[in-house]
């Protein structure tokens, strides 16, 4: 129906579906901010906390986001955030095992105080 519309509104133009979406534009988008924003801001992390951040959503999924904390090369604390996944009935031996991955995948699981 959605698309029905947007073709009607907008005949020049082609949507993508959802699944296009997530499986093709994300994860294109991932790597590109991993390689220009996350892996030069890790160059200076030489241990990190790790936390958390939850984010509900009435109608979808909620989200989890793994958060590195650590104080940069010139004292000042800094954070960035290195994963995102659906908390979509989550299990904690699940959340453990992205966590796990997250951290080997920027090799910062000995960097690591929260383990």
């Amino acid at each position: 129906m959605m698309q029905k519309i947007k073709l009607y509104l907008c005949p020049k133009f082609n949507f993508l579906s959802k699944r296009q979406f997530s499986q093709e534009i994300l994860a294109k988008l991932v790597e590109k901010t991993n390689q220009l924003y996350v892996l030069p801001s890790l160059t200076e992390c030489y241990t990190t906390i790790t936390s958390f951040d939850l984010w509900m959503n009435k109608g979808a999924h909620d989200v989890f986001a793994l958060v590195l904390n650590f104080l940069g090369s010139n004292w000042q604390p800094k954070y960035i955030i290195v994963g995102l996944f659906e908390a979509t009935n989550i299990s904690r031996h699940l959340l453990v095992r992205n966590l796990i991955d997250l951290l080997d995948k920027f090799g910062l699981k000995k960097k690591s105080l929260h383990m």
